[in-house]
């Protein structure tokens, strides 16, 4: 989290979340004791097997379209 202490991303993540993971953090607030407790919260509630194996084969088999400029295939 680069100069940004734990304590400091706890009170300010809620600053780049939106709809339901942002409800989420605000009705779980109190038992997020730490960074790293928030993380294997938020990634319990918010991913799947499923949803990651699915990124994973979109980045296995992405191909650069002919009509798509080289920083929207990096930025994808």
């Amino acid at each position: 989290m680069a100069d940004i202490t734990e304590p400091q991303g706890l009170k300010i993540i809620f600053t780049f979340l939106e709809g339901h993971p942002k409800q989420w953090f605000n009705e779980n607030i109190t038992m997020f004791e730490s960074w790293n407790g928030f993380k294997a919260q938020f990634l319990h509630t918010f991913s799947s097997p499923s949803s990651k194996q699915l990124a994973s084969n979109r980045l296995r088999t992405r191909q650069q379209r002919h009509d798509e400029a080289v920083i929207e295939y990096y930025t994808d």
